[in-house]
């Protein structure tokens, strides 16, 4: 697969125009405010998977189909991508690879996170009985939840709740990759 950054902002604003849709008029059908999506289509803001799911169902996109160009070599057993979706930083120094498939986005998504060092991904909450798993494939990273900060470094996986802010930060002097899977817990939990 290649890594290909898609211009998120100016493929929602290109689509948004295309279905003849006001910002407010997708915010009312999407649920996001005004100014987030406004801050999406301009790059200014860094939006979770759930959120252009949103955004892509409010528009009548599939979530996979909003992001890439499918090939199907076999519908019933294989998928294949050309392009593997990614989200920005707003650094600039972290790429969020999107590897969860759209029919999972509402209770699992998985990642693969390069960062630059320095290179700070900061995220709100998920939600409540929302959960992390980040294991470190190259580099050292360091992990602030709450008031609680942890250092993990290549080899190491850590879990957290996700219920309130967070933040990775790369702390090696190259670049860190990391292996990121957020789930919900099935009774109780949503994805923010």
């Amino acid at each position: 697969m290649s890594k290909n950054h898609l211009n998120l902002g100016k493929r929602l604003s290109d689509l948004r125009k295309r279905k003849n849709m006001t910002l407010d008029e997708l915010s009312e059908k999407s649920g996001v405010s005004k100014s987030i999506l406004s801050q999406i289509e301009r790059d200014l803001s860094n939006p979770t998977v759930i959120t252009i799911s949103r955004i892509a169902f409010a528009l009548g996109e599939n979530l996979s189909d909003f992001f890439l160009k499918i090939e199907v070599e076999d519908t019933d057993t294989i998928e294949r991508s050309r392009e593997t979706p990614s989200i920005t930083s707003k650094d600039g120094l972290c790429q969020l690879n999107i590897l969860g498939a759209g029919e999972t986005v509402n209770w699992l998504q998985w990642y693969v996170l390069d960062m630059k060092p320095k290179g700070i991904l900061d995220s709100s909450s998920h939600g409540p009985k929302t959960y992390e798993n980040l294991t470190v494939l190259e580099g050292e990273i360091e992990v602030s939840n709450g008031g609680i900060k942890e250092t993990i470094k290549k080899g190491d996986t850590f879990r957290f709740q996700t219920n309130k802010n967070h933040l990775i930060k790369n702390i090696s002097k190259k670049n860190s990759q990391v292996l990121m899977v957020n789930y919900i817990d099935p009774i109780n939990g949503t994805f923010n």
